[in-house]
């Protein structure tokens, strides 16, 4: 009997252990503001340069909203684990030729950061880009907490 206790109390420990990352990743939120000075794309959406909040929609989607037209977009995103926290909140946008698209985000004090999968539109201009030997370059915005909102 107390085999069988033990082996139940392993068991739920085991369980409990491996959603740990999970419940991690689902209390780790994204909601901030990006002051974006370029136009840019994001998964099928094509966005002016403006100011925009960023949020984490569950565990899978990464939600852009222009701050003034309102116009957003939701696509599938992946968290990335480390074992180091970033030391600063920042979105990177990947440049290739004249295009910028969404890359990925990162929180100070957080291991988790969030990739946007590539689009469609985006392993175009890579290829484009490949092509006339061109290279992708990379550029990183500072995130403000939403509610360092100025008027």
């Amino acid at each position: 009997m107390t085999s069988k206790i033990r082996n139940i109390a392993l068991a739920a420990l085991v369980a409990a252990a491996s959603l740990a990352p999970a419940l991690h990743a689902q209390n780790s939120s994204i909601h901030a503001r990006v002051d974006v000075p370029f136009s840019f794309d994001y998964g099928t959406t094509h966005f002016g340069r403006g100011s925009y909040i960023i949020t984490m929609n569950g565990d899978v989607a990464l939600v852009v909203r222009n701050r003034q037209t309102s116009q957003s977009a939701m696509v599938l995103a992946h968290r990335n684990e480390s074992s180091i926290a970033a030391k600063s909140s920042l979105v990177t946008f990947k440049k290739y030729g004249d295009r910028w698209f969404l890359e990925q985000v990162e929180i100070a004090g957080d291991s988790t950061s969030v990739s946007v999968y590539e689009s469609k539109a985006e392993r175009q201009a890579s290829q484009e880009l490949a092509s006339r030997g061109g290279d992708a370059t990379q550029v990183a915005l500072a995130l403000l907490p939403e509610g360092a909102f100025g008027k």
